[in-house]
């Protein structure tokens, strides 16, 4: 099939829906002020859809409840055509970890990104990232999903990064890249629609985006010799995903040019709508020539600054391919809203403010990719034999477990006759780690909730106990304070205080750290020990939604030994403005029995 016939063939507004991809997260089909979440086929959104000629939609957890329901949604989706014989991406956020759509009870959502790392870097082999991808593509491709929005390939050198920590394999360039390439590999092979994010690097951002608009001060080499790597590896080894998605980021070393918000204050151009960023270095410097997809335009970083139709303008004039949920539709009230949008778009086509020549080379693009993945014309079947991937899930979270600090060998926990309390942020943390501590016989184990009790309920089960364990779900670096004097003192918090009061006591004391490995600083003088697990799901209503607090609990007790090696520089204290400071525990750190 000759593409740009086809693409010469399809009106504006054709074209420009096949730039949109929507997100139906939720529905309300009476205009309830209350959202439900959309699960079933929907002849409103089918219509909305085709009317529009919209390109692809994107599933949140929302939509997806069980293997059933998933499947007859998705097969629904599958079967639309919006625009001639032209099919859907039909795509999810799967990177595995804490991001991770499917429902974790059915299908294997793996420990994440940087325990996958720390698994490597403990000696595992680095086919496991290409196993992985592959097991989740099969999981994804059974239920009609296409695409896969990962995997991320920021280089976390920020600690103190709220939003990306261990979504990110390390903080080390080489590593980032080589596991994204192995990953993608693995999934590519199944026929999955693979993307890399954030394009050109949501590293070294102390914001969340979700939230605000972050800002990357590196200079331009930095930005190259860091950020823009990974990219610029897959792309010259001839190994670029599918996708590339951008960031909601400012990165003035690479476009310091200003555009002004809806407010009227002038700001540094978004990456997303940087035409610099998307379209001279991506694709004129690095050579992509791959499909392009802005992250959510419903973010906060670029919805508290531009409107819907401003935003969407900016995207394409960058020259991004996709604008993803550039609109937000959940009943029928709103539906007139994406007519609205893409005859707002086209206008300014026609005007010459968006140019045509993009929107061709865009969709040129986009048949391609879709030409290429069997989305033209009928397609294939796909297949709905799926291998369980809950072995080799448990195999990475085996290899992941990170001991830190182990004073006086605290660990391994062999006497099963003493008194334990176990205190996690979750419940279904504490209660997963008693419940693999109670199959090995275990009997005196107590595990709670923190937010469940009083401080002095908390200082009671303290008491009470031989050993506390105290889990920690820190989300970014919190580093060790010192006085004038040069003395350690260490900002009190709550963790602290019952850390120091189980000290007080006499009792052995256990840190959790179950997200990123960077908190463990912050109780490094209070502990006895302290284990990185770079994952925080456990075990909830007879359901296990993860197996790395079975993994934690088997190096706890010593049934296994810990293999895992920090993927990540843990600071002492660090210098965000001059990426300077103190490492306490270095890249390729472990203990082992």
């Amino acid at each position: 099939m000759n593409i740009k016939q086809k693409v010469s063939a399809m009106t504006l507004e054709e074209k420009i829906g096949q730039k949109i991809m929507l997100d139906f997260r939720y529905w309300n089909s009476n205009d309830e002020e209350n959202n439900k979440d959309m699960i079933a086929p929907n002849d409103f959104i089918a219509n909305l859809m085709t009317e529009n000629h919209i390109g692809g939609v994107i599933l949140f957890a929302n939509n997806l409840k069980n293997k059933e329901q998933i499947n007859t949604l998705t097969a629904w989706y599958a079967a639309m055509k919006t625009c001639g014989d032209i099919r859907l991406f039909i795509g999810t956020d799967n990177e595995g970890g804490n991001v991770f759509r499917l429902p974790r009870e059915d299908y294997a959502p793996f420990p994440g990104s940087m325990a996958l790392s720390a698994a490597i870097e403990g000696g595992a082999d680095i086919q496991l990232a290409g196993e992985q991808g592959k097991q989740m593509a099969q999981d994804m491709l059974s239920v009609h999903i296409n695409t896969n929005f990962a995997p991320v390939v920021d280089v976390n050198t920020n600690p103190f990064n709220p939003v990306i920590n261990v979504r990110a394999f390390s903080d080390d360039v080489g590593t980032v890249s080589r596991l994204a390439e192995k990953m993608t590999a693995g999934m590519k092979q199944q026929n999955l629609i693979t993307a890399y994010k954030h394009f050109p690097g949501h590293g070294d951002t102390a914001t969340d985006s979700h939230t605000g608009l972050p800002r990357v001060d590196r200079s331009r080499e930095d930005a190259f010799a860091i950020d823009i790597a990974p990219y610029k590896h897959a792309i010259d080894r001839a190994a670029a995903p599918d996708m590339i998605m951008t960031a909601h980021i400012q990165y003035p070393a690479l476009d310091n040019s200003r555009v002004r918000t809806r407010t009227g204050e002038e700001i540094t151009v978004p990456a997303t709508m940087s035409r610099e960023i998307q379209t001279q270095i991506l694709r004129h410097e690095l050579g992509y020539d791959g499909v392009t997809i802005s992250d959510a335009l419903d973010m906060g970083a670029i919805a508290d600054y531009f409107s819907q139709d401003d935003a969407i303008e900016r995207v394409f004039t960058a020259g991004v391919d996709i604008a993803l949920m550039p609109v937000s539709l959940s009943s029928p009230s709103q539906a007139a809203l994406l007519p609205e949008l893409i005859r707002s778009v086209t206008d300014k086509v026609k005007k010459g403010v968006i140019r045509e020549s993009d929107i061709n080379e865009s969709v040129e693009r986009i048949l391609r990719l879709k030409q290429q993945y069997h989305l033209l014309g009928d397609g294939v079947e796909m297949s709905d034999v799926v291998s369980s991937g809950k072995a080799l899930e448990k195999q990475i979270s085996d290899r992941a477990i990170t001991v830190v600090i182990n004073h006086y060998m605290a660990l391994p926990l062999s006497d099963n006759t003493l008194r334990y309390f176990i205190l996690t942020p979750w419940g279904e943390q504490a209660k997963g780690i008693a419940e693999e501590m109670g199959r090995a016989g275990y009997q005196h184990v107590v595990a709670l909730k923190e937010t469940t009790l009083t401080e002095a309920e908390i200082r009671q089960q303290i008491s009470a106990c031989d050993v506390f364990m105290l889990g920690t779900l820190s989300t970014s670096f919190s580093p060790v304070e010192h006085d004038n004097a040069n003395t350690e003192a260490v900002k009190d918090d709550r963790y602290l205080s019952w850390l120091r009061y189980a000290g007080q006591q006499g009792k052995k004391r256990i840190h959790l750290s179950l997200r990123a490995p960077y908190d463990i600083v912050r109780y490094a003088n209070d502990i006895d020990a302290s284990v990185a697990t770079y994952s925080y799901y456990g075990y909830d209503e007879g359901v296990w939604r993860g197996y790395a607090m079975i993994s934690l609990a088997e190096v706890l007790i010593g049934k296994r030994s810990p293999q895992g090696k920090l993927p990540v520089n843990v600071w002492y204290d660090y210098d965000a403005t001059t990426d300077t400071g103190t490492v306490a525990f270095p890249r390729g750190y472990g203990l082992r029995w």
